[in-house]
Parts: structure tokens; sequence; C-alpha cells
């Protein structure tokens, strides 16, 4: 059976409701998603597991965008007999699979960490529903999403050797060397719009977790009760200071490069301060 009759048959269950449900399973891959539930996580789970999931997210996808570029694998939109829907979703070349690459990443790490079957099974279900839902939507081929689910399972196993390995040993300053050198390497390979955006995402994000667990001290509440509202408005603040750069600043790849550092700055630097600031969090005397 070839490719576009693995799809063909796929989509011969579609059905308006299949459409709608497999267009929000999709979307559970998207940028949009990440921005939301890693700040969530970091702001009222665990500081140390939401920066390391952001890490671990953010180089995943930038290698996802060097294989998309080096490989230029056209997608299945515009094939005959293959319908395609949420195509605003597909942006780029076609392997590997971003949403796969990025789910696999992001729940394989959350389970990873959380260490529960049940979690785990979850964990599973969500990755192979949106990897379907990409071959439903006929945006993906197949081979591609199972490439970005060994990616990202890659990537998962990368981080928890690192971490464990050498990365909790190393001293302030070398963690400061490592969040400025790396992003840059990085883009010494792929400096495209998309590379652009990850590695100044790297850089803010990682500087300003530094300076913060270095100046601020952050600690979430005990009681979780403490933590809704502060939460619901770092998440506001977020998404306003993305809103507001990208309105700012022009599209282009440096512009990109600072917008998505001074979020990810203020995502952990900027909102931990504020949370302090005003007495919801406990941090550091005399900031």
């Amino acid at each position: 059976m070839t490719q576009v009759e693995m799809l063909q048959a796929i989509q011969t269950v579609a059905s308006p409701w299949m459409d709608k449900l497999m267009i929000g399973f999709s979307f559970i891959g998207d940028e949009e998603f990440y921005i939301a539930t890693v700040p969530l996580i970091y702001y009222a789970v665990n500081k140390r597991v939401g920066i390391r999931l952001a890490i671990v997210l953010a180089c995943s996808m930038f290698v996802n965008a060097w294989l998309k570029f080096f490989f230029s694998t056209p997608r299945p939109i515009g094939v005959e007999g293959i319908r395609s829907l949420y195509t605003s979703s597909a942006t780029g070349m076609s392997f590997p699979s971003g949403h796969s690459q990025g789910s696999a990443t992001y729940w394989g790490y959350l389970a990873s960490v959380v260490k529960k079957k049940w979690f785990a099974l979850l964990a599973a279900f969500v990755i192979l529903t949106i990897m379907f839902s990409r071959l439903y939507l006929g945006v993906h081929w197949p081979i591609d999403v199972a490439g970005g689910l060994v990616f990202g399972l890659c990537f998962v196993s990368g981080m928890a050797w690192a971490d464990a390995t050498f990365v909790r040993k190393l001293g302030h300053s070398v963690k400061v060397a490592l969040g400025l050198l790396f992003p840059l390497v990085l883009l010494a390979f792929y400096h495209q719009t998309d590379g652009m955006k990850l590695v100044g995402f790297l850089l803010g994000g990682w500087i300003g977790y530094l300076l913060e667990s270095k100046r601020v001290g952050m600690q979430l509440p005990k009681r979780w009760q403490d933590r809704v509202v502060p939460t619901l408005l770092g998440l506001l603040l977020v998404f306003l200071l993305r809103f507001v750069l990208k309105t700012a600043l022009p599209e282009n790849g440096v512009m990109d490069l600072l917008r998505y550092a001074f979020v990810g700055f203020g995502a952990t630097l900027g909102v931990p301060w504020l949370f302090v600031k005003l007495g919801w969090y406990p941090g550091k005397k005399g900031i």
C-alpha cells in the first residue's frame, strides 16, 4: 500500500464531526498550545520541570525546522484523491511532522517526569491521536508522523541523559555561558525565520531563568489555590507581550529573534519578579 492509498483509507471515515474533532486534536500540537501550557507548568506546577520542558521542546523544534529545510519534502496538500483540512497549521515542508515531533517531545518528557502508568498511557494516547489527526487532515504523509515520533522521543531520552549526567552539576557561570553559546551554535547551522524564533526563545528564556533563580528566587506557594490567579495573569502577560512585540517589530529574521528573546526573558524573569514583588509568591527579600 502506497502512502497515498494509506491516507485515502484513513479519510474514508471522514465526517463533519470527525473533521472538527481532528482539528481539535491537531491544535494540541500547535505553537499556541505550548505557549499557553509551558508557562502554566512553570508558574503553577514546577519551575524546574517547566524550564526543562521549554528547553527540550525548543531544541527539538529547532532540529525539526532544520530537517524540514534539509529534506524539503512536499506535503500531500493538493495531491489528487487526498482531502486537506486545517492547512493554516501546515506551513513549511513535510518531513518530519512538527506536530508529531513536538507532541512526542512535550508529552514524552512530562511522562518521564511524572513516572505514573496512567500518565504514560494518557501521553501515548495524545501523541498517537495528534499523529492520526495530521494524516486524517491530509497535511502529512505517514512517514512524516513516524519520523517526528522517533526524533521527539530521541530528544526526550537525550534530555533525561544530559540532565542526570552533567547538567545538574554545572556551575552558574558555566550555565550562563552555555545559555549564550549553544543557541548561537545552532543559529550557525540554520538561520531561517523559524530557526531565529527558537534561538531567540532559548536565549531569552534560559538567561531569564538563570537571573531569576539567582536574583528573584521565586517559589511556588504551597497551596494550589494561591497559584490560580497569578498563573492566569502570567499567561495573559506572556500572550500580551507576544502580541505587542509582533505588532511593534517587523517580521524578519533578526526581529523575530529579538521578539522571541524578549518573550522568553519576560516569561522566565519578568513575570516571576512581578509575582514576588506583589507578594503573591515567596522569593528573595529586598528585590
